[in-house]
Parts: structure tokens; sequence; C-alpha cells
């Protein structure tokens, strides 16, 4: 009986010992700080003026069509759905499209000048000019077809369109009222 209750106050003392010595330590795990920075990055779009959630958007490609929420990455908006469609937006060109019925992601690189659209089936390009601005709604030129960028009167877009070529057809982003 006595072997027992000493062994089990040597692991309280144990217990105490190491509370008092880790009470000035700090625990960092660096592998979690990278997925929770990596977290935040992706987390929904929250417009700085609204207390709501971030706006549900209603996208078209050609024939298909989606509802995408927005997410801020590595500088550009994403907007994406549960499905595998996403849209990738750099704040005036899109950049990528994925799903949509595309068998492979469509890049898109570009933005005044000449443009580049590109995956495994197709690669062509075109000219567009720079974006000119008509009270609330800014309009690229391209060789493709126009480009357009629509805003509200508090200067947030509300629609995006742009066409692709080569039969691919328009894309159309507008935020669901």
């Amino acid at each position: 009986m006595n072997h027992k209750r000493s062994i089990s106050r040597t692991s309280c003392n144990v217990v105490i010992i190491l509370l008092c010595v880790m009470q000035g330590c700090t625990l960092s795990v660096p592998q979690a700080d990278s997925v929770i920075g990596f977290v935040k990055s992706v987390t929904p779009f929250e417009p700085e003026v609204s207390t709501e959630g971030p706006a549900v958007w209603l996208a078209s490609v050609g024939e298909q069509g989606a509802i995408l929420n927005p997410y801020k990455t590595s500088g550009l908006i994403v907007f994406a759905n549960a499905d595998g469609d996403a849209i990738a937006f750099d704040g005036w060109t899109l950049r990528s499209i994925t799903g949509f019925g595309f068998s492979s992601p469509l890049a898109i690189s570009g933005k005044d000048g000449s443009r580049t659209f590109s995956n495994h089936q197709v690669e062509f390009s075109t000219t567009c000019d720079g974006w000119v601005l008509n009270e609330l709604t800014w309009t690229q030129s391209c060789g493709n077809g126009p480009g357009r960028i629509q805003l509200n009167e508090v200067g947030d877009i509300e629609q995006i369109s742009m066409f692709l070529g080569s039969g691919l057809g328009l894309v159309t982003l507008r935020v669901a009222k």
C-alpha cells in the first residue's frame, strides 16, 4: 500500500513541477499556424461596409450556370462552389475558369494589349484596348468581344462580363439580389 501511495505522490509532484515550469512556456506549432493562415486567406469575402454575410453571385459561362461564393486568396477574388465551378478575378480581368463544362481549367493571361486563353484543348489570343469608365460602367474593347464591369452607386462591383471567344461563349458574374 505504501508503495502505491509513493508512486501516486511522485506522479502528483511531477505534474505540479511540470505545470509550474510550463507556465512561462509558449507552445508553437508552425504547421497549425500555416493552416490557420491559409484558412483565413480563403474565408468568404465580406464587404467592408456591410454587416451581412458575403454576397452570393450568379455565374454563367456559355450555356452553363452556377451559384458561387466569393473568396479572397493570393490577390484574387475566387468565385467558387462545392461542385467544382470556379472563376478567378483580379479586379479587372478574369484569370481562370474551372468547371462549367470545361474538361480542364481555362487560363487567361494579359490585361491591356494581348490576352491569351489556354487549356489542354485550345489556345488563342486576342487584343484588348485599355479600360474606359463611363458613369458607373467600365468597358474594354477586345477582338473577341467587349468586357464590362458594372458598379453600383457606392462603387462596388455588381456585374462582370467578358467574352471568351473561339466559340467558348460569354462569362457573366452578377450579385444575386
